[in-house]
């Protein structure tokens, strides 16, 4: 009986202590959400700063792997840089580089989604309220952005954004 008493001793202390952790990081969470609301004011000021939020604020306190992923520069895969990188280490080491550094940017998204989440927290009755219209202009916007960012596009990248603008334009009226 003793030996079952000092198992369950040292269980419910280890639950304990983690219960006490989680509650620390949430009240850490609140208070960063906190800070992060105050400085910028605004979500949409916080995601138009969101690259260098996130290599200041959310990089230096991941994992070392994930930092140096983030710090690697690989060559666009197709260039004559790659064709000399995979001729010199391998296809597969430029794989398992880059498949890194995806989910370091992962991680770094996650981080800073929860961060956005604390500090800008959705009010659900706000969510139900919008409009077709503002659905339709974050439509557009997040369209506008996919296709900007989009590193090799097989359409007429220039004309679809001006056309989009147009239409966020047309829907903003």
């Amino acid at each position: 009986m003793t030996n079952e008493t000092a198992n369950y001793s040292a269980m419910t202390k280890a639950v304990t202590e983690a219960v006490k952790g989680d509650i620390n990081t949430v009240n850490k969470w609140q208070t960063a959400g906190t800070t992060v609301r105050e400085f910028f004011g605004t979500e949409t000021a916080l995601t138009e700063v969101k690259a260098q939020f996130i290599t200041d604020a959310i990089v230096p306190a991941l994992s070392k792997g994930h930092a140096l992923a983030l710090a690697k520069e690989l060559p666009r895969k197709g260039s004559a840089d790659y064709v000399a990188f995979v001729g010199a280490n391998g296809v597969q080491i430029w794989e398992d580089m880059n498949q890194a550094k995806k989910d370091a940017r992962a991680t770094a998204h996650t981080m800073f989604t929860r961060v956005v989440g604390y500090a800008f927290p959705k009010d659900r009755k706000e969510s139900v309220a919008t409009t077709t219209k503002t659905k339709l202009i974050e439509l557009i916007n997040d369209a506008i952005k996919k296709a900007q960012k989009d590193e090799a596009p097989d359409y007429d990248a220039t004309t679809l954004i001006a056309q989009l603008q147009t239409a966020l334009a047309t829907a903003s009226k």
